[in-house]
């Protein structure tokens, strides 16, 4: 039970349920507000309130890559854009503010949208923006405690986005990391229910750019490479843990199951 993905091959494995709490990583941009906010709209597809809270993102400027990600295409029309803004009436909310804000603000703001809007998901992007310092572990630990509290009490799932530190050299990139390289203490990963990490695969990115300046064509094995991976690392009412292989797509911004995978259609009513 609880909320779907886009992508089929997770239904069974992966859900968001009311109460609890899931922990979005990654590193500075690896697309993970981006991939989040394409499965905030399929939440709001299966009628499922969402609010965003980003503090480093104008409410305008997810909006307009979410209207691309619901149209498909690189660029919507205006009637298109006019549809769009009446199908997240009742369905998405943004908290318009962008810098730091106090735990105790973003707690109100929490108790609001469940108690005044009905909200099911709340997403907070990022830990940083409200815990001040890197080495605060005592207040990212009671900051990610009161979420999972808030989360159970108000019957709403909360989503944290928070960043996986950097490695000992340049290259640390080239392949995965397990949620031990989430930033922080360990307490963040203990106390949520579900916790993810999103890596971009810069490595195909890389053999495709080194190819393309030499003249070559792009082989079919470089491209069958997945774009992304969403990692599952805990998974607490779940039996999967694992790889979801991910294509990303350009003009729509989204992110398909295979790299033969055509646009997701999140609100058929729409196109």
């Amino acid at each position: 039970t609880g909320a779907k993905l886009p992508w089929s091959r997770t239904h069974d494995n992966v859900r968001f349920r009311a109460g609890e709490t899931s922990l979005w990583a990654g590193e500075n941009g690896s697309g993970k507000s981006m991939l989040l906010g394409f499965a905030g709209m399929a939440f709001a597809a299966q009628d499922e309130r969402v609010c965003f809270a980003s503090f480093e993102m104008k409410p305008l400027a997810s909006l307009a890559r979410m209207m691309r990600q619901a149209a498909t295409t690189e660029n919507p029309s205006r009637d298109f854009a006019g549809r769009f803004c009446q199908w997240l009436d009742g369905r998405t909310w943004f908290y318009d503010h962008q810098g730091r804000v106090s735990p105790e603000e973003l707690y109100a703001v929490i108790r609001y949208c469940a108690d005044k809007l009905q909200i099911r998901h709340f997403v907070v992007d990022n830990l940083m923006k409200v815990v001040r310092g890197e080495d605060d572990y005592n207040g990212q630990k009671d900051f990610v405690h009161m979420l999972t509290v808030l989360a159970a009490d108000l019957g709403m799932h909360i989503h944290l986005v928070h960043h996986v530190r950097k490695g000992d050299d340049d290259r640390t990139d080239e392949k995965p990391r397990g949620k031990s390289a989430i930033k922080g203490t360990g307490a963040i990963v203990d106390q949520v229910d579900q916790a993810f990490i999103v890596w971009r695969n810069r490595p195909k990115e890389r053999a495709i750019q080194l190819l393309e300046q030499k003249g070559l064509d792009v082989d079919a094995e470089t491209l069958e490479k997945p774009d992304c991976l969403l990692l599952v690392e805990k998974n607490r009412h779940g039996e999967w843990e694992g790889r979801v292989p991910l294509w990303f797509l350009r003009d729509s911004l989204q992110y398909v199951a295979s790299s033969h995978s055509k646009p997701i259609t999140l609100a058929g009513e729409l196109l």
